[in-house]
């Protein structure tokens, strides 16, 4: 799949189901051979897999777990490729390689992306985190990738946190001076959920309250977990960042995303579910057989897209809940399958593929 295909003149979700599947299922198809004949772990795995010879939808595709990324190394390309890890919840990270040519495919995919639900425009950038989150060469960690995925829209950057006896908190005189600069124009800010929420705890305490641009938009990803035992729900979130700035709720944005998928985030539409581009897709499977669910079924979150050149993480089997909401046709105007995530699934652990890879 190359840069030409993002930048036809077809929004990310402007594709019917049937003119999707036809446009995705050849790519996949072509992928999953390019990381075949890459990566002899992936390979093994494969040859074992029990799939058609020729994928008649993109459900034939085979998947892998992310555990799979936690417990080998998966590179499909001997060059030089920059190493992502996730956060490691878990305590063991997964490593996605990226290299110069899949960089370029989610810096455009993410760009087409966040541009139809926050606008093309550059903007000032406030970042909640430290500008050291997206330093170094060899290697990046799951906030730094979703720090980046966000950068296009950016005119400048402002790092507005700092790092207070091991804790991150916000940094008012870096905030002043985003503001000062900034001053009447509508900015993009991010961060990850709980730096966010817990940033905007911070500033209401200390009485920190400015009037941004209504246009203005703050975006977050990064998982509900750490704010669950403090009973913190979207609109609680979304209520508390808005106030601080001044802001309606809706203009507070969640998406989801993971390491193992960098460049396609699912941000929430106006009736707070997430869309599928056209180059990806998700199949919520029954956490019991494994077979795809009904709309409407809570099931593990399974995530492919057609950018992945370096590592097989084209296609991979999630330990996160979702339910299929449509496979057409939201109230937003989007086309194609919209979802809801519904936390992470309970001591999740497939397998399947790990002993596959072993043999």
């Amino acid at each position: 799949m190359d840069r030409a295909m993002f930048l036809a003149d077809v929004p990310p979700y402007a594709l019917d189901p049937a003119a999707k599947e036809r446009f995705l299922v050849p790519r996949l198809a072509e992928l999953t051979e390019h990381h075949r004949s890459g990566c002899d772990l992936y390979r093994a795995f494969t040859e074992q897999w029990a799939r058609p010879p020729v994928p008649a939808s993109v459900a034939d595709i085979p998947y892998l777990p992310v555990t799979a990324f936690k417990e080998f190394e998966l590179r499909s390309s001997s060059g030089p490729a920059l190493a992502v890890r996730s956060s490691a919840t878990s305590g063991v990270s997964s490593q996605i390689f990226v290299d110069k040519e899949t960089r370029k495919r989610q810096h455009l995919s993410a760009s087409r992306i966040i541009s139809d639900f926050a606008g093309a425009e550059r903007r000032p950038y406030i970042v909640f985190d430290l500008e050291a989150t997206v330093r170094g060469t060899d290697a990046m960690g799951a906030r730094g990738a979703a720090i980046l995925s966000v950068g296009h829209l950016a005119s400048e950057f402002f790092f507005v946190m700092r790092e207070v006896d091991g804790r991150l908190e916000p940094d008012p005189a870096a905030l002043d001076r985003a503001v000062a600069q900034i001053g009447d124009r509508p900015f993009v800010a991010y961060g990850f959920t709980y730096l966010l929420y817990q940033a905007h705890e911070w500033l209401e305490r200390s009485g920190w309250r400015r009037q941004a641009h209504p246009d203005s938009v703050f975006l977050h990803s990064g998982g509900w977990k750490r704010l669950e035992a403090s009973a913190v729900d979207k609109p609680t979130f979304n209520r508390r960042v808005g106030r601080v700035w001044g802001l309606e709720p809706g203009r507070v944005i969640d998406f989801y995303g993971l390491v193992e998928q960098v460049g396609v985030p699912y941000p929430d539409c106006a009736a707070g579910f997430k869309h599928v581009p056209y180059w990806a897709d998700i199949i919520i499977r029954r956490t019991d057989t494994l077979e795809p669910a009904q709309v409407g079924e809570v099931g593990l979150i399974q995530l492919v897209n057609c950018l992945p050149l370096s590592s097989p993480n084209h296609s991979v089997l999630t330990e996160d809940l979702g339910a299929l909401v449509t496979v057409d046709g939201c109230a937003c105007g989007r086309r194609g399958k919209a979802f809801v995530f519904k936390g992470r699934a309970p001591a999740a652990e497939i397998r399947g593929c790990s002993d596959a890879a072993r043999q």
